[in-house]
């Protein structure tokens, strides 16, 4: 099983393909295996990485507490010790979120960053106000009878309805397996980035969002791209939350060209020195 030594946990990750590299990072209670069809279809023109976060499956908890930030340095210093060579970061929900994290901190590891409805609460206050009291509506009783197992169940078909009706028991158990990490996230305290904030990312970027989502991850990602200085925004028609398993061709085809585009930017830059 390969792991590596991150910082004060060891992570799991796997790699297919060559070429410039991508380095996918999960949402809420998955691990590296939600990309699989990502990479099927990318790993002919990139070398792809996915990753299970800390505390998700097959890598340590470590000892610090859970938050966007130290997610975004495990994903540093991973990219570091695998010595990727500026790789296009992709995420989705709270993995896009890390990537946001990641590029305002960390720019010059990365040739471009994909964000897929990261959950930033803090761009749009009054929704993602509004959207936390309908997820705790549902999920706050069910993990206090049920436990983390009970508030996966519930969490996931109110937020993710497309994701988890395409998914086997098997694949479900696998996040319900993860539940504890859903409670962390919900007990640690909000990420905060402003649109000053944002529009400091020196990163290009690519943001994506799903036409069927829930109204208040969509205004944060389109006012995300807005605020970026160097971004571009596309919606995948007829998909919720999860873009990259209910439109897989079209999440494929978007980030395959948005990474070509800016690692060979990179490499034009490059040359020019």
């Amino acid at each position: 099983m390969p792991t590596i030594p991150v910082r004060d946990t060891t992570i799991y990750y796997e790699q297919a393909g060559q070429g410039p590299a991508l380095l996918f990072a999960h949402g809420m209670c998955g691990d590296a295996r939600v990309w699989a069809g990502q990479v099927e279809r990318l790993a002919g023109r990139f070398r792809c990485v996915t990753y299970d976060r800390r505390g998700h499956t097959r890598s340590g908890l470590g000892t610090e507490p859970e938050s966007v930030a130290t997610d975004a340095a495990d994903a540093a210093a991973l990219i570091e010790a695998l010595e990727l060579a500026r790789p296009v970061v992709v995420g989705s929900s709270g993995g896009a979120r890390i990537a946001v994290e990641l590029a305002r901190t960390r720019p010059g590891l990365l040739a471009g960053a994909v964000f897929s409805e990261p959950p930033i609460f803090s761009l749009d206050p009054a929704a993602g106000q509004a959207f936390m009291a309908e997820v705790a509506a549902v999920v706050r009783p069910a993990a206090e009878t049920g436990g983390p197992r009970a508030a996966v169940d519930a969490f996931f078909p109110l937020v993710c309805p497309g994701l988890w009706s395409r998914l086997d028991e098997t694949a479900k158990d696998r996040y319900r397996a993860n539940g504890p990490m859903l409670l962390a996230e919900f007990a640690g305290p909000p990420y905060q980035l402003g649109i000053r904030d944002a529009a400091g990312i020196a990163v290009p970027c690519l943001v994506i969002a799903g036409t069927e989502s829930h109204p208040a991850l969509r205004a944060i990602a389109a006012t995300l791209a807005r605020a970026l200085p160097d971004a571009r925004f596309i919606e995948l028609a007829g998909s919720g939350h999860v873009t990259y398993v209910e439109r897989p061709d079209q999440f494929a085809r978007a980030t395959a060209a948005f990474a070509t585009e800016v690692t060979s930017r990179q490499h034009s830059k490059a040359a020019s020195i």
